[in-house]
C-alpha cells in the first residue's frame, strides 16, 4: 500500500487501487463469453482490462461510489436490457423534434439527478488528475483552472461550476457494450470533453465562451435536468474509430471490432448489415 496526498481530499493518507471506471461496470457490460469493447486514446480492444492505479484514499474512493457510481452502474445498457432507458420513457418527453426527444429528469422520481451528475463529474475529474497509463504521465484530459472547482464540487464544498455545461444523452436499445474513457472533443471556441458507458453519453463543455443556450440546457443547472434521447449508436461507433485512429496499440483492432460477433448482431438488429 502506498501513502501520499489523496488528490480529492488533499490529505496524506494510505492510497488504494482506484478505478477510472468502476470494476462493476465491466461485469455489467460483459456479454456471455465476451468482454466489453474498451476505448482509450491508446487502445481499442475487447477486454476485461480495468484501468486502475494507486490514486485515492479509501474514504474518497468510497464517496465517489456512494454518491454516483453505485446508483448508476446497474442501470447502464446491456445486451439483454437497458434499465435507465426503461425508467426514462415512463414519463413522456417535454419536447420532441423528429427522432430527438428531451425528457425532464426532474419529473421522474426514479432518476437520482444528484447521483447522475456526481458520477459524470467524478469520471471527468479522475481522468483529469491521472494518466491511467503506464506509457505516459500526462492526464487523459486537462480541465485547467476548472479542475479545482470540480474537486470542490465532488466533495460538496462548492456548487456546480458556473463555467461548465454538462449534457446527458441516452440511446435506445439495442446497446453495444462499449466504454469510451474521457477524451477531448473538437470544439474550438471552448474545451469539450466526452465519454460514454453503454447507452449513456456525457459531454462537458468548459470555458467562458460556452454558448448561453448550451449553459441553459445544462443537465446540472437547468431546473428540468434535461436528458436527450437520441440514437447515438452510429455516432459512438464513429467516435470509437476516431479516438482509436492514433492509438499505438490499435493495429488491426478496428477490423476486429467490425467483425465482432456482437457488433454484427447489433448491426443486424439495426438493419444495417
Amino acid at each position: 500500500m502506498l501513502t501520499g496526498p489523496c488528490p480529492l481530499c488533499t490529505l496524506p493518507k494510505p492510497l488504494i487501487q482506484s478505478h477510472l471506471a468502476s470494476a462493476a461496470l465491466y461485469k455489467l457490460c460483459r456479454a456471455p463469453d465476451s468482454d466489453p469493447i474498451f476505448v482509450t486514446n491508446e487502445v481499442v480492444m475487447r477486454s476485461g482490462r480495468q484501468l486502475q492505479d494507486y490514486l485515492l484514499c479509501s474514504e474518497c474512493d468510497g464517496m465517489l461510489s456512494a454518491k454516483g457510481e453505485a446508483w448508476l452502474l446497474p442501470l447502464v445498457g446491456r445486451m439483454d436490457g437497458f434499465p435507465l432507458y426503461d425508467i426514462l420513457i415512463k414519463r413522456g418527453p417535454y419536447e420532441r423534434d423528429g427522432e430527438l426527444a428531451l425528457y425532464a429528469a426532474a419529473d421522474n422520481p426514479e432518476i437520482d439527478v444528484p447521483k447522475l451528475i456526481h458520477f459524470a463529474m467524478g469520471m471527468f475529474w479522475k481522468a483529469s488528475v491521472h494518466s491511467w497509463s503506464g506509457s505516459r504521465v500526462e492526464p487523459l484530459i486537462d480541465l485547467g483552472k476548472y479542475g479545482e472547482e470540480v474537486r470542490k464540487f465532488l466533495r460538496g464544498e462548492d456548487k456546480f461550476p458556473e463555467q461548465m455545461s454538462l449534457t446527458v444523452g441516452v440511446s435506445p436499445p439495442p446497446i453495444m457494450p462499449t466504454i469510451a474513457m474521457p477524451y477531448r472533443g473538437n470544439a474550438t471556441e471552448y474545451h469539450n470533453f466526452l465519454f460514454h458507458v453503454p447507452g449513456i453519453n456525457f459531454a462537458l463543455n468548459v470555458g467562458n465562451k460556452v454558448e448561453a443556450a448550451m449553459r441553459e440546457a445544462c443537465f446540472a443547472s437547468n431546473p428540468r435536468h434535461p436528458i436527450l434521447l437520441k440514437n447515438l449508436a452510429d455516432e459512438n461507433l464513429k467516435v470509437s474509430r476516431g479516438v482509436a485512429a492514433g492509438a499505438r496499440k490499435a493495429t488491426g483492432v478496428l477490423r476486429y471490432v467490425k467483425e465482432s460477433k456482437h457488433l454484427a448482431e447489433y448491426l443486424e438488429k439495426r438493419g444495417k448489415k
